[in-house]
């Protein structure tokens, strides 16, 4: 996990409009520090028997009596010690409202570039390798992957053969589902609620393009 020197890699953050005193989010090889939280860069193993750094994000609405009155802009971050940070900031009335967008977006960017993107790479590498893996509670081989699908009682685990994994991407979700069955065997991930969905997407979606671009390579 490096943090290349020519990007930003550092931002004051106002957590309210009133806030005299922002706090400075750092992102570094070692550690990622918000204010006085800080939290250690876990060094990447054995991806086949963890995830070593996962993260969440999303927007919500702040509704006031009768109307929105502004958006709070969520990310939190976890360690593969259990750590967590939260940093979370918002407009209200309009103020300041593209320039807290482009910058809640410039830190995802900075964060996937800095963790995660090559995280996906070693994800795609174990799979290349035949050795099952879990990520984002599916779990995955050479065969296919197996979701926890909603039945009538309680979540059933499902097993999806690659050539029957469907998938959709939503503003705010991911699915997965059978392309056979999608009303019966289908699961969404939740891009603030549940964590890693963004690995989870990049794995899957990289997974099944190179299955379809070897098939027309065969063909």
């Amino acid at each position: 996990m490096t943090t290349p020197a020519h990007t930003k890699n550092s931002w004051l953050i106002k957590q309210r409009f009133f806030n005299r005193h922002p706090k400075e989010l750092l992102f570094t090889p070692q550690f990622i520090s918000f204010g006085n939280q800080k939290l250690s860069v876990s060094t990447i193993s054995d991806l086949s028997q963890g995830e070593p750094l996962q993260y969440r994000f999303g927007i919500e609405w702040i509704r006031g009596f009768e109307f929105t009155v502004g958006r709070k802009y969520q990310l939190f971050i976890k360690n593969g010690d259990g750590e967590t940070i939260k940093i979370s900031f918002g407009s209200y009335y309009g103020i300041n409202k593209i320039s807290l967008f482009n910058q809640y977006i410039e830190i995802l960017n900075q964060l996937w570039r800095s963790y995660f993107d090559g995280l996906v790479d070693q994800y795609l590498e174990l799979f290349k390798q035949k050795i099952p893996f879990t990520l984002a509670n599916v779990k995955f081989d050479e065969f296919g992957i197996k979701i926890k699908s909603a039945s009538f009682i309680k979540e059933e685990e499902k097993s999806l053969p690659w050539d029957d994994v469907g998938t959709k991407d939503y503003q705010t979700y991911f699915a997965i589902f059978s392309k056979q069955a999608p009303s019966l065997i289908n699961k969404g991930y939740s891009y603030l609620d549940n964590w890693n969905t963004r690995i989870l997407y990049s794995v899957v979606q990289t997974i099944l393009l190179r299955r379809k671009g070897q098939k027309k390579f065969d063909n």
